[in-house]
């Protein structure tokens, strides 16, 4: 059975819009914090380089494109699950025939999506491949750049037409 999910509309720029905008509001956090902006986006470059962990206060070219190119595949990959979210949840819709309004579907999902991804993230995971946001920054800033991921999971769909 076919889902009706298409791969650049449903995972594809929702997955690019939510690693951009986790990647600025990582950035601004870093700044807000009094470090770099690049030290939290090149955390996740811990995963390949573990014993390099704590230098990415001062990152190194290679520390930064690892941590981006980790950070956009995992947002890629969490707006894939919510992608099969969503087309559940809209199955599950046509066949009780309700027709309430997608955007708001879309944006629980996203939340759901989310909080699964920071759970994810931060209690199922080893140590050895958190994101390392906590390395750069406080609780508070790492829960505001969460709530900029899940705003880009919606954001391309809200200027869509009903």
């Amino acid at each position: 059975m076919a889902l009706g999910i298409d791969a650049k509309k449903d995972i594809l720029l929702p997955g690019i819009a939510a690693g951009a905008l986790s990647t600025a509001a990582l950035g601004i956090c870093a700044r807000l914090h009094g470090k770099r902006a690049a030290a939290p986006v090149s955390a996740a470059s811990h995963w390949v380089w573990p014993q390099e962990a704590n230098q990415t206060a001062h990152p190194k070219p290679r520390h930064i494109a690892t941590g981006l190119t980790i950070h956009l595949l995992m947002s890629i990959g969490w707006a894939a699950g919510n992608a099969l979210a969503v087309a559940a949840v809209r199955r599950w819709m046509s066949r009780r025939r309700e027709t309430r309004p997608e955007r708001a579907r879309r944006v629980a999902l996203a939340a759901a999506t989310t909080l699964a991804a920071a759970a994810g993230d931060y209690i199922v995971v080893p140590k050895r491949f958190t994101p390392g946001f906590e390395y750069h920054l406080p609780v508070a800033h790492i829960a505001a750049v969460y709530v900029a991921f899940g705003a880009g999971l919606v954001v391309p769909f809200l200027f869509k037409r009903a």
